[in-house]
């Protein structure tokens, strides 16, 4: 029977798949659900049925399990063509064959639907509406021979479907903790480290530069004048220009550097193994490297400056483009063990060169 079962899901996926489509689409939050019901999330969950039907017929169990009912076609089969408790011992090598395919459907569901912002009972639900199709499907075409001991396999099926939600709820949560432990990490705007994860990263590589004798440099970085992008083209406007300041601080480090948004304006960068010297090559990368940024913003983005050039124009606000002049860096440097010798006289030392960088002209470098 379980190859008749396999062989009927295999036939009807694509009826299967249409059904499941049409009872979600009939939910609560209609309109956001047929926005995500993608060619991607259908075609996933037609080839999770597809390998469901393959595991199906090979009698499949998750790893370390026994099936539980598995039907037997030799001669030790009873007359009334029941199942008999026979399956891969625990301990097996892990799956590799159709019920890992499912599995790994599956997860990508989870994660996309995680990336779709969906809540965990709507994933739930998708498999509640799901498993009643798919019983309904067999119930109705199942030869008459077979239909009365549909029942016997409903145990070992209904354990697949288990496994195959569970594995989706797994990656839903994993995808959400990996998104929380990304967001606590990091700067929501520019994705470089935030000011928190800096001084846990700076007090661990200060205790390595102790250990190691090797030298260690901080670089305060803080953007000049940049509160007048803000006022002539408005705030978001502001963030679009911290954005793409940021991209250059991070192409200009090295993989072992830690580059962090220190606050609205000011970043700061850890240079593990780099002294003096090293440390104002670094700096004088990223002036350069910021210099040599232009910044196009829409007209939706603008404010005065933007409405003078409308007046002129007329053209509209969607697509009139503007150039933004970056604000130039001062740069404040900081080594240990020349400057300081602790994790907070270090990053004191850099902040007070930031400072006099400041006072004395802006866009320069001090140590």
């Amino acid at each position: 029977m379980l190859d008749e079962i396999a062989g009927i899901i295999t036939a009807h996926i694509d009826e299967i798949t249409r059904k499941w489509v049409d009872e979600l689409r009939r939910t609560e939050r209609t309109e956001i659900h047929n926005q995500l019901l993608t060619s991607e999330i259908v075609n996933g969950i037609k080839g999770m049925l597809a390998n469901l039907a393959e595991a199906i017929a090979a009698q499949e169990m998750p790893d370390n399990e026994v099936a539980p009912l598995v039907i037997v076609t030799s001669q030790r089969s009873n007359k009334s063509g029941s199942l008999s408790p026979q399956g891969r011992p625990k301990g097996t090598a892990p799956l590799s064959g159709p019920l890992a395919r499912a599995q790994q459907a599956a997860a990508s569901h989870g994660i996309q639907r995680h990336n779709q912002n969906y809540e965990i009972h709507e994933v739930l639900i998708e498999y509640v509406k799901l498993r009643q199709i798919l019983w309904e499907t067999l119930e109705s075409s199942l030869s008459r021979q077979h239909a009365a001991s549909v029942l016997d396999a409903v145990q070992y099926i209904d354990r697949l479907l288990d496994e195959l939600m569970l594995v989706t709820v797994e990656n839903f949560y994993s995808a959400s903790v990996r998104d929380l432990e990304k967001r606590a990490l990091r700067d929501p705007l520019t994705q470089l480290y935030n000011k928190e994860y800096f001084s846990q990263r700076l007090g661990e590589e200060m205790r390595r530069a102790v250990r190691s004798g090797d030298p260690l440099s901080v670089a305060m970085l803080d953007m000049d004048r940049l509160k007048e992008i803000n006022d002539t083209y408005g705030h978001p406007a502001g963030d679009s220009v911290i954005l793409a300041v940021a991209s250059a601080i991070r192409d200009t480090c090295r993989r072992s550097d830690i580059p962090c948004r220190y606050g609205g304006d000011e970043f700061a960068v850890i240079l593990p193994d780099t002294g003096k010297v090293q440390g104002r090559v670094f700096a004088e990368r990223v002036m350069r490297a910021v210099q040599n940024l232009t910044v196009v913003l829409t007209a939706g983005e603008g404010a005065t400056r933007v409405d003078d050039l409308m007046s002129v124009t007329n053209l509209s606000r969607t697509k009139l483009p503007v150039v933004a002049s970056v604000p130039t860096l001062s740069i404040g440097l900081a080594t240990f063990p020349e400057d300081a010798r602790n994790p907070e006289t270090l990053l004191a030392r850099a902040d007070g060169a930031l400072y006099r960088a400041k006072n004395e002209g802006r866009n320069r470098i001090v140590y």
